[in-house]
This record gives structure tokens, sequence and C-alpha cells, in this order.
């Protein structure tokens, strides 16, 4: 019966587990709440405000599964709040996999994972918002399904595979609990080196396991769509390793890491403040740890080993191909890097003595003033593309005006688009981190004829009651050769747009 079951269910979920859950979807409305109640879209929700999201052309043949539930509209509150919902489910994974046993621990681990950057980037795509958190749930569920007593390494394999086949980028979650996990055993003294690495490997034949899985259902299902990989971010030539180049891709592993936790270019902010703090006193506090437990020189080697990893399971993706783009929606997994930092809030007992409790303190302290800053990060970021938006849209309305006084528009059908607007490019804003989703600019951007889509047409259509189809490739090269392209000004000059047979030319910029 439905009440035995969910009394079955309370009965078996922690104190901790209701700890972390609640801290999470109650910071999260915090962090979150200005984007989920408002229509802020960037570019990319112009063109995708109602979308099957079919990405198999990108690699992400479950995505379209993934966005169903939530329909194909892009919904702020709706896709919002679910996404807040699954981040917090992951974060209460991640207390499961580290058998947290403080209520506190939870409450700080559910409250750094829904606040992190990587979250507010996936956010301000809303329209994939919650299959991105259903892709982060499933690498945190693949993660203690490989950690737990007893592991099942088949249901891990296909939760991986359907995690990567929603977004690539959360494979690094997965790689980077299971090295936490590796580095937290390799602390115990009743683990020995051989156990250690019997895990270790295997962790890395369910890991190849379930990528080999994305990879033939990926393979089959192009097959049977009659469809081509994009050269987006290398994606094209991944299979084939065309892009390999070791050393390339250790410069972007070394440079992702060092951007994110210590980049001052900009300035001193609290965001890199706390980061070198909470770097330092991790390596120290695990020092201490490891000077403590009196552990033997082989799982020392072991623990220094594993810890050198993380920054390239951070970026994994880079040995893909190493002119990729490492930008913050792909850098959930850098959250584990403070993750190691709270956990050891679980070590720390009530002591004798003051110095007892300076430990502790500078968890709690430190985490909360990392939860607060990534609000604010997370605020300000909405706060810049609603800017953004507000202006956009009043160019929206000046492009429509003008071309309506255009003799001959009533009769077009169809439109081309030339240049972009001055300070439309950007993709990202700096927000004491480089923020992906946001900008200072416009979100008016110029039309990507790889993935095929028209910001500038898809907002006229919807905004402006037109039914306009863009022009690009062959189409457009044809149009611009039979027209004098000097005869056209730039926006907002008066000759930036013309009509030309069925076609509408609007020039935004060289």
């Amino acid at each position: 019966m439905p009440e035995e079951l969910f009394a079955k269910l309370k009965k078996n979920i922690l104190p901790q587990w209701k700890a972390c859950f609640f801290a999470a979807i109650i910071i999260g409305l915090i962090a979150h709440a200005y984007k989920i109640t408002n229509w802020l879209p960037n570019w990319d929700s112009l063109v995708f405000r109602y979308d099957e999201q079919n990405m198999l052309s990108l690699g992400r043949w479950f995505l379209p599964v993934a966005s169903a539930p939530s329909s194909f509209y892009d919904l702020p509150w709706l896709a919002g709040f679910i996404s807040i919902l699954f981040h917090a489910l992951g974060a209460v994974v991640i207390c499961r996999i580290f058998n947290v046993k403080k209520n506190l621990t939870a409450i700080l681990i559910g409250g750094a994972v829904v606040s992190f950057p990587t979250v507010t980037s996936v956010l301000l795509y809303n329209y994939v918002a919650d299959a991105y958190a259903l892709s982060f749930l499933f690498a945190c569920l693949s993660a203690f399904l490989l950690t737990k007593e007893k592991p099942n390494h088949i249901a891990a394999t296909i939760l991986l595979a359907l995690s990567v086949g929603i977004y690539q980028a959360y494979v690094t979650v997965t790689v980077m609990l299971l090295l936490c996990f590796l580095v937290l055993e390799a602390l115990k003294k009743e683990v020995t080196a051989k156990e250690l690495l019997i895990k270790c490997g295997k962790f890395l034949l369910t890991g190849i396991a379930g990528m080999a899985v994305y990879y033939l259902v990926l393979t089959v299902t192009l097959k049977l769509t009659n469809t081509e990989l994009l050269d987006y971010q290398g994606l094209s030539d991944a299979t084939s390793l065309a892009g390999l180049d070791i050393l390339g891709s250790l410069y972007v592993i070394k440079e992702s890491f060092v951007n994110y936790f210590f980049d001052f270019s900009a300035g001193i902010s609290l965001f890199n403040v706390l980061n070198l703090l909470f770097l330092s006193a991790t390596v120290v506090l695990y020092l201490l740890e490891i000077i403590k437990n009196k552990l033997p020189l082989g799982k020392i080697l072991l623990v220094l080993l594993f810890a050198l990893l993380l920054p390239f399971g951070a970026s994994i993706l880079a040995f893909i191909n190493s002119s990729i783009d490492y930008h913050n929606l792909m850098k959930m997994g850098f959250f584990v890097f403070y993750l190691f930092f709270i956990l050891l809030f679980e070590k720390f007992e009530a002591g004798k003595n003051k110095a007892s409790l300076i430990k502790p303190w500078l968890v709690l302290i430190l985490t909360s003033l990392l939860i607060f800053n990534q609000i604010v990060i997370a605020n300000v970021s909405y706060h810049k593309i609603n800017i953004a938006y507000e202006k956009s849209y009043g160019v929206l309305i000046r492009i429509a005006d003008r071309i309506e006084q255009t003799e001959g528009s009533e009769n077009c059908s169809k439109l081309l688009v030339v240049g972009s607007l001055e300070n439309s490019e950007g993709y990202s804003s700096l927000v004491h981190l480089d923020m992906t989703g946001t900008t200072d600019g416009f979100i008016l951007r110029a039309d990507d004829e790889i993935v095929g889509q028209s910001v500038l047409c898809s907002a006229l259509n919807d905004y402006c009651e037109t039914n306009y189809t863009f022009l690009a490739g062959d189409e457009k090269a044809e149009v611009l050769s039979k027209i004098d392209e000097s005869s056209l000004g730039i926006w907002p000059a008066k000759n930036s747009v013309l009509v030309f047979e069925d076609v509408i030319i609007v020039k935004l910029g060289d």
C-alpha cells in the first residue's frame, strides 16, 4: 500500500539526508529565485524557447528524453525548481557516498552544491536546466553505486552512460567523487594499498564500460537517423582521437584549474581569497591527517597520486580536444575541491582545550562565506542577464519598426542577417569568475550556422508576430552575391535594412 511504502521510506531516510535536502532547497531558492520567477533569457533561450532538444548531432542522445517530462518549453519556474530539486537529491547522494554523520556537514554540502557557480550557469540556459541537473544526479548515483558496500557495476555503467548522453561534461562529477573517495579511503588505517588499487581498477573499468555504452548508443542512433556529429568543441573527432594533443591538453587542464581558483587578473575579490584559503587549509589539514594516522609510505604515495589526479579529473574532457573551451558550464566537478574541506568537519570532536575548537569553526565559517559568495555571484549574474535582455529587447523593437518602414518588407518571408551587433559576441561575464550564460552586452548574437540558429530571426518571430525563415550557407551567399554590400550601412544607419526580392537583409555589423 502507498502509505506503507511512504512509512518505510520515512523510516530509512536518515536525519542527515533530510538536513542536506531541505538546506539545498532553501539555499537554492535564495540563490536562484531571481531567475526562476522571471523570464530572463539569454541568446540561446530566444532560439530554444520551445525546442525538442534533438541534440544528437552534439552527442547528447538522451537529452530529449531527459527534457521531455517538463515539456520542451523554456519554463523558468518549473524547469528551475526541478533543477534545484535534482541538485538537492545529488547532494544527498554525496552525503551517502561519504557516510556523512553530522547534520551540519550535510547542510554545508547541500548549500555548497546548489549554489555552485555551474548551477547558476545551467539555470542561465534554463531550457535544459532540469535535464542537466538530472545528468548531475545520474553522475552522483553512478559514483554511489561503485562505492557502496556491495557495488553494482552494471547499474553504475548504465547511469554513467545516461549522464554523458545528456551532457558530456558531467562525467567529471563521477570521476572527481571517486577520486575523493579514494583519497579518504587511503587515509584509513584499516584499508590496505592493495585494496585501494583493486577498487581503483574496478572504477576505471566501469568508467571505460560506461563510455563504451555511451559511444555504442551514439553510433547506432547516428546511423539510424542518418545524422553526423557537428564540429563543435572537437566532438566530430572525439571517437577517432584526431584532436589528441597531450601537451595541449595538459595546458588546458592547468589553465582551467589556475583560472578558476587563482585568477587575480581582475583584482582581489572574496571569491579568489576564499579559494586561496580553502585550498591552503585543505592541504595543511590533510597533511596533518597523514601524520596523525602514521600512514605507511605506499599509502602516502597513493594519497599523493589520487590528489595530483584531481585537476585532471576536473577537466578530463580536455584530452578529447586540446583546443576545447572549458567554460563554467562544464565545471561542476570542481565542486569536489570544496567537498574535501567540508568533509573534514566529520572528523572534529569536542576537545578538552579551546584550540580544538579552531578547526570546526574554520570549516563552518569559510564554507558559510563560500555559500554566501556563490549566492551573490548567482544574483549578480541574473541581474546582468536581466539588463542585457531589456536593452536587447529595445534594439529588437527598433529593428522591427525599421523593417516595417522599409518598402516591400510586407511581402518578404525570409531574413538574412549580416554580422552582429557590437558587444554581442560575449557568452560570459566576469562576476568574480567567468560566468558562462550571462553577458554585459546584447543577447542578439550573430547567426550560428554550425548549429543552424538565428537569434534575431527567432526573436522577431516570437516578439513581433513575424514568420520569417532565416537564410544561411549557400542560400545566404547567393543572395549576397547579387547585391552591392557596400550600399548597406551598419545598424542603426538608415540603409542598414534592405529588401531584395522576398528577402529582408539586416546588417548589424561587419
